[in-house]
């Protein structure tokens, strides 16, 4: 006999939680791979200000991943999060 007040898991929740934790793993490996071709394009030092534009272009792009790795970081824990509360339900009743 279960304990009065507690029940099963949350099974549409506990799927929820999994579907958006994955997003946010898959959203992480895009992420991963984006940095790695961060600096395949080198500029042709030959021409006057291609460096500083390449360099400028380079650390913004950096930023942006760097914001888009925390998004997607923030993603997946809220996942596991949802994931975790819908094991630990409890009913209202």
């Amino acid at each position: 006999m279960a304990a009065e007040g507690a029940r099963g898991p949350d099974w549409v929740g506990r799927g929820i939680g999994l579907a958006v934790f994955a997003g946010g793993i898959v959203l992480l490996i895009i992420i991963f791979v984006r940095i790695n071709q961060l600096g395949v394009g080198l500029p042709n030092l030959g021409q006057k200000g291609e460096l500083e534009r390449w360099l400028f272009r380079s650390g913004l792009d950096a930023v942006k991943l760097f914001i888009s790795g925390l998004v997607a970081s923030w993603i997946a824990g809220r996942g596991a999060q949802l994931y975790a509360a819908a094991n630990r339900a409890i009913s209202a009743d």
